[in-house]
């Protein structure tokens, strides 16, 4: 992670900077990051945009999670008196057009308080201060099963189903936007809510070449999850897809939400057309 651009953390790091374990974002982090991307706010909507993010009202963690992706993507509007009478402004959390203006941050064993237990996911990946992604990574000693140990884990946080009821923290699931699963050279990856039959590989990272991963990785060929890693989490990659290929579809039949994220080759194919479409 730290050849991609992140910035490693220690848990015990992190742990002093927020007030309680229940807070999952890096509130310092974020605010640091909203005052670089958004040098007019004042204090009041900074304390406002920080709101928007770490104290959402939902009936659902997939309605918080559609509401916190909504204002990551396109801002949230804030009334501010900029020296011409008070206008709503966009404030922004995160700046997807450069991704070094914001801050890459990862960290291992990221303990976090639920209703009842703490949950302590394997590695967590920051952008400003907010959780993006979640991995869980099982030894390669168990065998075949540890794609369905990681994914029901992943599900155990989440308080997915009812004989999960207060055993998670969905709470920092409420920003997240990509989970990952890895063991031995593997990896799978989904996004909130996701079945586990519709968790799937990462085989290609582009635009990075095979080579490039390579390179990178110091390992040639790259292992498959050296390939799904640098696919997916690559700041740009990760920023993209959390910016224009992450949706939300209701189901016409039951009404539910349903989170998606791309496939590999939908990611590709679209990034190529439109490359192809400016050079002409």
């Amino acid at each position: 992670m730290q050849s991609l651009g992140y910035t490693y953390a220690a848990p015990e790091t992190l742990e002093t900077e927020r007030q309680s374990l229940r807070d999952v974002v890096l509130t310092a982090r974020l605010q640091a990051a909203l005052a670089r991307l958004n040098p007019w706010l004042d204090a009041d909507n900074t304390h406002k945009a920080v709101r928007a993010i770490t104290n959402v009202h939902a009936a659902s963690l997939l309605e918080a999670n559609e509401q916190i992706h909504t204002a990551l993507s396109h801002g949230i509007a804030l009334e501010q008196d900029r020296g011409e009478g008070r206008k709503s402004h966009t404030v922004r959390f995160i700046d997807f057009e450069d991704p070094t203006h914001n801050e890459l941050l990862v960290t291992r064993q990221y303990r976090v308080r639920g209703s009842r237990k703490h949950i302590i996911p394997d590695v967590v990946c920051f952008v400003n201060g907010i959780p993006l992604v979640v991995i869980e990574c099982k030894s390669p000693d168990r065998g075949d099963h540890w794609r369905a140990e990681a994914i029901d884990q992943l599900d155990r946080y989440q308080e997915l189903s009812e004989r999960y009821r207060e055993l998670g923290a969905p709470k920092l699931f409420e920003t997240v936007q990509l989970l990952v699963a890895t063991c031995g050279q593997d990896a799978v990856y989904g996004t909130i809510a996701t079945p586990p039959r519709f968790f799937g590989q990462w085989k290609q990272a582009y635009p990075m070449t095979e080579a490039e991963v390579a390179k990178l990785t110091d390992r040639n060929p790259p292992t498959p999850q050296d390939i799904a890693l640098c696919g997916l989490l690559a700041p740009s990659n990760l920023l993209d897809l959390v910016r224009y290929f992450v949706t939300f579809e209701r189901d016409a039949h039951t009404g539910r939400t349903i989170k998606k994220v791309p496939r590999y080759q939908q990611y590709a194919a679209v990034n190529k057309a439109i490359e192809r479409a400016r050079r002409h």
